[in-house]
């Protein structure tokens, strides 16, 4: 370890325990041996990501050897770091990173990819080493599998959208829906990353069923859904949530891209028209799209889009209600 005197941070508040208890000497033979022994994998960063020093059960249970992971920056290497969704783990959201803004030790759950290309379900805590004049130096890991297994996390994720699929729209459905939702609801009360929810609905969808059968309001769903996939972006997913409902998790880097998002998706708004049995039949949908706020769970984003829909309903046509134009 290269900073004398290194302090665990906790809570974001040094320690002073009895003279000499929190002290890591550089190069402490004490604290390597602990670490070595310790049936628990372990690694330490600098907050660059470089890493300094890699254990024997780091190196058991991911397969890399210290050799190969020593002086290397983390994000270089294979770890393939996802959420246990199997969505990638963004750099804002990484527990290092998180560990290092806050100043707090941070634990995550998480797949980290094994030297064979499988994945690792693990619980992973980082730990910031604070030096003499407070600064974080350095950031300990401590990880441990969740599981005895291991798992391909691709194909975790693909059984799990699988088992949820719309069958009619090919989109994925609402119990997936509602665990992205609820993992970016996390990932946004950790790093303050917004996204945002729409709500589409298909206007006079039950008159549209009764005047021309139900294999012509599948055609106008199936259209819909392949117009959200179309002017969506690759970061945005979409679900039919339910009936003629379709709900989407649209990504912002920003909170002012909802503005740019609006304008793109406004295309679905204008007459939708498919062609059955020799004529064409139109619809229109209606949407609202809403930005994450403070103290939103699931329901309460989901909720609040589906009332913008409703009020783009009422006002008619060509546009979609936000944030931003809401009453």
């Amino acid at each position: 370890m290269n900073n004398p005197r290194l302090r665990f941070a906790s809570d974001g508040i040094d320690q002073e325990p009895e003279a000499g208890a929190t002290d890591i000497p550089n190069g402490s033979q004490l604290l390597r041996a602990l670490m070595e022994e310790v049936p628990i994998g372990c690694y330490i960063l600098r907050p660059d990501h470089t890493v300094l020093y890699w254990n024997h059960e780091a190196e058991r249970l991911l397969g890399f050897s210290a050799a190969e992971m020593q002086g290397k920056r983390c994000v270089d290497m294979p770890l393939g770091c996802s959420f246990v969704t199997g969505e990638g783990m963004p750099a804002s959201s990484c527990p290092s990173v998180v560990a290092l803004a806050t100043g707090r030790a941070h634990t995550t759950q998480m797949f980290m990819r094994k030297k064979n290309g499988s994945d690792l379900l693990i619980r992973n805590t980082l730990v910031p080493l604070r030096d003499q004049s407070g600064t974080i130096a350095e950031l300990v890991s401590f990880f441990t599998p969740l599981t005895d297994e291991t798992y391909d996390h691709k194909l975790v994720q693909a059984i799990y959208e699988t088992a949820t699929k719309d069958p009619l729209t090919c989109l994925p459905g609402r119990k997936y829906m509602e665990a992205l939702i609820e993992d970016a609801i996390e990932a946004f009360e950790r790093t303050g990353h917004a996204f945002a929810v729409l709500f589409a609905d298909t206007n006079n969808f039950h008159d549209l069923n009764n005047t021309y059968g139900h294999a012509a309001g599948d055609a106008v769903l199936r259209e819909i859904g392949l117009a959200l996939r179309t002017f969506g972006r690759k970061s945005d997913t979409f679900c039919r949530w339910g009936g003629d409902e379709f709900v989407g998790l649209l990504q912002l880097r920003r909170p002012e891209d909802i503005e740019g998002a609006a304008r793109r998706l406004l295309k679905l708004t204008d007459n939708c028209e498919v062609a059955m049995g020799g004529r064409k039949i139109s619809c229109q949908t209606s949407i609202g799209i809403t930005i994450v706020r403070e103290n939103d769970n699931v329901k309460s984003i989901v909720e609040r889009a589906d009332r913008y829909m409703y009020q783009a309903k009422k006002r008619g046509g060509d546009q979609i209600v936000t944030d931003a134009n809401a009453e």
